[in-house]
């Protein structure tokens, strides 16, 4: 006979719905909205409302803010992402004036360098080595 299915915990159905939901982890999504300057207390409130939402659809208990960020405080967090932004100077395009942001190259000449590449990929294709300068 075949061996039974196991079943899934509690905490890997909210991850799941979670990931189904916002096409991420909630350590991920926390840190992008952390990094994009929201304030911690307003992403707890927002995110704990998030959980619930998605765990009542679940049908299983949520993971709460102070579960996902851990030991580590929501401020302290947040200022470590705004240090290393500002450590790399983000460039624009030249081209449509868009920021630039940082990739890794997949295949090609590229393979594994780091470049910055323009934000408006697909509509500007304008890129540019890492090494030729973090001038504004």
């Amino acid at each position: 006979m075949y061996p039974r299915k196991q079943h899934k915990t509690d905490r890997e159905r909210f991850l799941d719905a979670f990931q189904k939901q916002v096409g991420t982890t909630p350590e991920i999504y926390l840190r992008r909205k952390l990094s994009g300057g929201m304030q911690p207390g307003e992403l707890k409130r927002l995110y704990d409302l998030l959980a619930v939402e998605i765990a009542k659809k679940a049908h299983c208990t949520p993971i709460r803010f102070d579960e996902v960020v851990g030991g580590e405080t929501p401020v302290r967090t947040a200022e470590r992402h705004r240090q290393r932004a500002a450590e790399n100077l983000v460039p624009e395009c030249p081209r449509c004036g868009a920021q630039m942001v940082l990739r890794t190259g997949q295949s090609g000449v590229r393979r594994g360098q780091k470049f910055w590449g323009c934000s408006n990929y697909p509509a500007c294709r304008y890129t540019r080595n890492m090494d030729d300068g973090n001038k504004r």
